[in-house]
Formats: structure tokens, sequence, C-alpha cells
């Protein structure tokens, strides 16, 4: 008789890791409360054509990401691109893209550049994160960087990214940043990203058809009430009032959301939560032209209070999304006020930051806008965060797994399917060692 396992989550680590699973020869089972799969990475029907919820992006060096498309199938479905980043500050767009223009940037002094471009050939050139760690983020660019680099450049990024607080981080967030988007560069030295032809639901519909074909069930639109326990282990899951034994649980949700379905005997063996998280508010809007010369526009005016504004089209072919796609988007705390402000105040706002980037964005250009939220997207590890990270097998019968385990890289489908390695491995071990035989 088969192993089972019951998967709570259907984002990009519940979806790969109920595959692999089912590969090894384990009966799965996965629960999605949401009516389609996907998660945060997962698209949406905008006005009759499917996008991206929010932006994502691959870059050449994700092989997790590129293997598991061939694997699929889909190997032949990429569109990588050179694009252009820029930065909007003192009332004013730069290009960032060419090394040429990252040594003429006008909003820091000769001497600064000269610094900064030292400071990031530094971080390629440091393998480990050990002795970064411990390292206060602001001390350890004041350092390497000096005060006009912090004051000009880094302070407003770090300010937009963390809603204003970013005291507690450690300097593995700029390094690992850093050494990752230094990876994308082509020989002129422009960022290469690249774009699934779906985006990243079109992983994850071939992943659901792989976990049936292989004999698992994949249930979207259920909601899991409760993760059932008997003497301190896990049972199963109860799934609209009935429970579903399985012989181990996985649950992929984000440890807020993972505690809340915990009964109190598992509760009080889960593992304390270090982190700090982060929500995002965006204003999506379809336009009939291209608005941004930049995929990734950064802001150090904080006049503008955003995090980004990404212009997805750049990569994105913009006949597959019924035009040009233009995401507004700022990093907020959970309990930001952005949360409960209606759409058409958010929508008006937003909309109002975008024209003062881009004062010529007419109307009659915009075909189509909506509002996205969501309260918790990404963990935010505090100094000392490597010695924190929360135990995934601390509770019989139960493996807890999820964006706060992907430390030091950033947050990405590479680093997220980087969590399915571990816990899977993990998973197998702890089943009964008759059912491992069977599987």
């Amino acid at each position: 008789m088969k192993p089972t396992v019951g998967i709570v989550g259907g984002g990009i680590l519940g979806m790969t890791a109920a595959y692999r699973l089912a590969q090894a020869g384990v009966a799965v089972t996965l629960y999605e409360r949401a009516p389609d799969l996907g998660g945060l990475v997962g698209s949406f029907d905008f006005d009759g054509t499917a996008v991206d919820r929010f932006y994502h992006v691959v870059l050449p060096s994700d092989h997790r990401v590129l293997g598991l498309a061939e694997e699929l199938g889909l190997g032949d479905t990429w569109r990588f691109r050179p694009t252009r980043v820029g930065f909007y500050g003192d009332g004013r767009l730069f290009s960032m893209t060419s090394p040429k223009e990252f040594l003429t940037f006008p909003l820091l002094r000769p001497r600064e550049r000269a610094r900064l471009a030292a400071f990031v050939a530094r971080c390629q050139l440091t393998k480990g994160h050990d002795k970064l760690d411990d390292e206060p983020l602001d001390a350890w660019l004041r350092r390497h960087c000096g005060r006009g680099v912090v004051e000009k450049l880094w302070e407003p990024l770090l300010d937009s990214k963390f809603d204003g607080r970013y005291d507690d981080l450690p300097a593995t967030y700029i390094w690992a940043r850093t050494r990752r988007m230094g990876s994308t560069r082509d020989k002129s030295g422009r960022e290469v990203m690249g774009w699934l032809e779906g985006g990243y639901q079109t992983l994850i519909d071939a992943l659901e058809q792989k976990i049936l074909a292989l004999g698992g069930e994949v249930h979207a639109g259920a909601t899991v009430d409760s993760i059932a326990s008997d003497g301190g282990r896990a049972v199963g899951v109860v799934v609209d009032g009935r429970l579903r034994r399985f012989d181990h649980v996985l649950c992929t949700l984000a440890p807020p959301m993972a505690r809340r379905l915990l009964s109190p005997g598992l509760a009080a063996q889960a593992p304390d939560d270090h982190c700090r998280y982060l929500g995002v508010v965006c204003l999506l809007l379809r336009t009939t032209r291209s608005v941004s010369p930049y995929y990734h526009l950064n802001i150090t005016d904080r006049r503008v209070p955003l995090t980004t504004v990404v212009e997805t089209t750049h990569v994105v072919d913009p006949e597959k999304v019924g035009g040009h796609l233009l995401y507004v988007s700022k990093y907020v705390d959970p309990g930001h006020p952005d949360h409960e402000a209606t759409t058409a105040e958010l929508e008006q706002r937003y909309l109002g930051y975008a024209r003062t980037i881009f004062p010529d964005l007419r109307d009659d250009e915009i075909v189509s806008s909506v509002v996205q939220r969501a309260r918790v997207t990404e963990p935010v590890h505090l100094v000392g965060g490597a010695r924190r990270l929360p135990e995934m097998f601390s509770i019989p019968g139960l493996s807890l797994a999820s964006t706060a385990h992907v430390y030091p890289e950033i947050v990405s489908g590479q680093a997220v399917m980087g969590v399915t390695e571990k816990v899977v491995p993990g998973i197998l071990e702890r089943l009964p060692a008759e059912q491992r035989a069977a599987a």
C-alpha cells in the first residue's frame, strides 16, 4: 500500500513537492483554498486575458526553474530578452543599464560611483554569507559605500522596499540581491530576463497534469479548516468539516497562516517564527503603448511612495496579454492602511503616483486596470537569521516548509524550489519504513 501525504497549499512549493513525492511513489493529495492553483505566482483573468497576478521573472541562472520546465516538456516556450533598468530620483528618470551609465550615474558624485562599483565587485567576489549574517545592514553599507551612497541610494531604496523599517536587517539582503542580479547580465552589461509563455501558471498547470497522471489528487477551492492531531502527532487534515487521514502532512503556508491551522497540541510544538513579513499593494494597468522605457524602475525620490514600477511587457509578449502591462507596486507591512482602503481610493492614488513619474500617460491609453493586494508575500529575516530558520520537522507527522526557509537567497521561484529539495527527502525519511519500501 502506498504511503499517503496530504499537502496544504497549491503554490509553487506545494505543487513541486507534490510532483516529487508522487514520482517517489507516494499517494499525494493537495488542497488549495483559492479556486485556482499557483498562489502568488499564478495568473488571473484580466478582462478576458490571463496575466500574472503579480510581476515575476526568471533569470538565465535559475537552473531549477529551467530544469523543471524542460522536464515537463516546456523547454521550448521560454522567451529571454535584454532589459533596461531605471531610477527615478530628484523628479527625473535615469537609466542605469550599461556599465557606462553606471559610471556616469548623475545622482552620485564620481568618488561615490567608484565606491559603489567597488562594493558591487566585493559582493560578487564574496562567496559565503556566514560573516554577513550577524552584520547589521546599515553599518555594513556605510562602511563599504560611504555616507553619500547610503543616503542618496540605499536608504531610499530600503525605505521603499521595507515600508520604512530596515534597521534590523542583516547585510545578507543586499549581498544576495547583488549576486543574484549580477548573474543576469549579457556581454554588453544589460540584464537579461526571461518569461515562460503563459507565465508561471503554465508550469503550475503542467505540474497538475503530471501529479494527476501519477495517481495524485489536486483539489482547488478546498479549504483546510485545521490540521488534525492525536497524541501530539499530526494525523491528517480537516477539509470542509471532514477529517482526511494521511501518514504525513506538509503545510506550505507562511508561518502566520500555518499556525492558525494547528491544534493546541501541535501549536505547542511548532517552531518559533523570527521573521517579519511584507505584503504588497499593486495597481496593474493594461495600456495601448509602452509607458516606461525600463523593465524595472527603482524609486529613490520618496515624494513618490512606491517600491517600484515594472513594465513586464519588455519581456512578456504584449500580444499574448492584450497590451502593455504596468505594475505600480508598493511593499507594505501587513497592517498598513492600504490593505483596508477602498479599491477606488487606491486606484486613484497609485495612478497619481504613476503619472508623477510618467506625466504623459493619458486616460485614453489605459485599456483596463485592477488593484491586487496580498497581506503576506515575503518573509523578512533579521540579523542572525541563519541561526533562527524555523525547523521543518519539529512536529511528528507534519512538515512545515515555506518561503520562511528561503535564506540568504532572495525569494523567487528558483529559491522556493530549493526549499522543495530540502523538505521532500525529509518527508520520505519520516514515512513508515514498510511504506517507504512500498514506495
